[in-house]
């Protein structure tokens, strides 16, 4: 018998090892899934939509070949689409299973811009002849093909899927076909060593002869009952057998059926993304890095006009404009890249979009930076418009993650304290008057040291000039008002403050002299008519919701710069 068990064994081990190594070889799944399409009207773009990047599962690798050039970028197919607009392009389309992939073009106008070097391009590569890039599907990722957006683009595509194959049921097979087998062996040897030890088969011995077997006779003591009372009788004991029996069958049947869980709401699927990956981000700041110290160091405000917009741009102008009059005017800070250490995207696919960020320049005498770049266009680049240094221990409230984004808020918003764009005049205001304002309980002014010193500094100007009068105008400079929500309902909000103070003599004979960067600016010592000298204040607010009675508005950054000076 133990031979028998130990044979079997052998058998089923064998089938186990054999399918095993089957699955690993002859019935091993191919190594990737590969879809080529050859493109025989090409255009200047390609797109090759989510739906086709995601026909199998994995990471697909594109490669691209037919043009002097190849341009391949990956990016939000929203986004993807309005970049694109209503220009000529082919756009890739799964087939049925004959076609597989297939282009197809889209009328429309001839494209006049080239896709190299936008920002809304998550990842890319540029090379000759041919090019390939692995793809993310996630977060609706999609593709670009072009040369150099007026050239034809690659019309041979090739997509590539590789295959990871699941070897677990082979591990299974093989791993329980070599422990049956070992099995085998061991029930073999128990069985060989059996044998030895008995010294051969064992022989049946004969039985000896049994006497015949009594029978009783059927009595009536013990013969079958009949009638209807014994049929009831029966019934009576089948019937709680059977029911034994059927709760027995159906017993596994009584026990609590799991439900599936619900399913996520669409709710969260049908928020607005966040307008820009991390990555993106840092590769956008690098540039406008490298463009403002091209700038700064040639003292030309033309070479910062790609990146560097509004009031960052008007401040700068400005103070090149002063470093040429005299060298001993210091430069402003650096604008840097890096670290970074805040990042707030807006979560829209409509445009203008916004995106905030903290940097910080090396050094414990640098102050962090918060740096405000707006995109206008789907074609055009983001721009700072906004460079502002974070204040002594300010602490920017609590906002979403950087890969949700944070919705934007209008600068007429009535949901806040102050509406953003009525910051300026109404923080003038509580500059200029005090605690007489009536916007003066709506800051936090306490350890305001930018509001601090600038009414102290008004007022010492109104005691100091007694032949001369003083006015000071706080206003809205630009009415460009970025503004992001935070976790609280509240608002981070970037806003443009120009302060004017004009000087005019109260006699015929006085005069109003000027000194500093001022004198620098006018090129003379002074007026006898009066003077009006501007400044600039890009600002950082932190504004709570109007449902916080007891939040005010309070001041994180500010930077400040010489506008112009003028004779009255």
């Amino acid at each position: 018998m133990r031979f028998l068990i130990a044979a079997a064994l052998f058998v089923i081990s064998v089938f186990m090892l054999v399918f095993g190594l089957a699955q690993r070889t002859i019935w091993a799944p191919p190594e990737a899934h590969v879809a080529e399409v050859s493109i025989e009207n090409p255009s200047s773009l390609v797109v090759v939509p989510n739906s086709v990047l995601t026909s199998y599962p994995g990471t697909p690798v594109i490669e691209a070949m037919g043009s002097e050039t190849v341009f391949i970028a990956t990016g939000r197919q929203s986004d993807i689409e309005a970049w694109i607009g209503t220009v000529n392009h082919n756009q890739l389309a799964v087939g049925d299973a004959k076609t597989g992939v297939q282009a197809d073009f889209v009328m429309g106008s001839e494209n006049v811009g080239t896709p190299v070097g936008s920002d809304l391009w998550r990842d890319f590569t540029n090379d000759e002849i041919d090019a390939s890039l692995p793809v993310p599907t996630a977060d609706e990722n999609a593709v670009l093909l072009a040369s150099d957006g007026v050239a034809p683009a690659p019309n041979r595509i090739r997509l590539v899927w590789s295959i990871v194959p699941d070897f677990t049921s082979s591990n299974i097979l093989l791993i329980g076909g070599g422990v049956v087998l070992l099995a085998a062996f061991i029930m073999n040897l128990i069985a060989y060593q059996t044998m030895r030890r008995n010294r051969g088969p064992r022989r049946r011995t004969p039985t000896p002869p049994k006497p015949p077997r009594y029978r009783a006779k059927k009595t009536k003591g013990n013969a079958p009952v009949k009638g209807r009372r014994s049929a009831r009788r029966r019934a009576f004991i089948a019937v709680p057998a059977t029911l034994s029996v059927l709760s027995l069958l159906t017993g596994c049947q009584l026990l609590p059926v799991a439900e599936p869980s619900p399913s996520p709401s669409a709710s969260a699927s049908d928020a607005p993304p966040a307008v820009v990956t991390e990555p993106q981000l840092k590769r956008i700041l690098a540039d406008v890095a490298a463009v403002a110290l091209s700038g700064d160091d040639a003292k030309d405000a033309k070479l910062l006009k790609s990146r560097i917009v509004g009031p960052a741009l008007a401040i700068r102008t400005t103070h090149y404009k002063l470093q040429k009059k005299s060298d001993t005017v210091a430069a402003m800070p650096a604008i840097v890249d890096s670290p970074l250490s805040f990042s707030l995207p807006a979560a829209s696919t409509a445009w203008p979009r916004v995106v905030m960020a903290v940097t910080d320049a090396p050094g414990d005498e640098a102050l962090p930076q918060m740096l405000v770049l707006q995109q206008d266009t789907p074609r055009s680049k983001y721009r700072l418009w906004y460079n502002i240094r974070l204040m002594p221990g300010a602490e920017i409230p609590g906002v979403a993650g950087s890969d949700i984004g944070a919705i934007p808020v209008e600068s007429d918003s009535l949901f806040l304290k102050l509406e953003p764009k009525a910051l300026p005049a109404a923080y003038g205001d509580a500059i200029n008057k005090g605690q007489a304002s009536l916007s003066f309980s709506l800051f936090d002014t306490a350890e305001d040291e930018f509001f601090i010193q600038v009414s102290a500094s008004q007022k010492k100007q109104i005691e100091t000039l007694t032949e001369a009068k003083i006015t000071f105008t706080h206003k809205l400079g630009n009415p460009n008002v970025p503004a992001l929500s935070t976790s609280d309902s509240g608002a981070l909000v970037a806003v443009y403050m120009t302060d004017t103070y004009k000087i005019k003599p109260k006699s015929a004979g006085s005069a109003v002299a000027v000194s500093g960067q001022e004198k620098l600016l006018l090129g003379a010592d002074g007026s006898t008519t009066g003077v009006t000298s501007v400044y600039g204040n890009m600002l950082l607010f932190y504004v709570p919701a109007l449902s916080e009675a007891d939040k005010k508005a309070r001041l994180l950054g500010v930077t400040q710069g010489l506008l112009s000076v003028k004779v009255l």
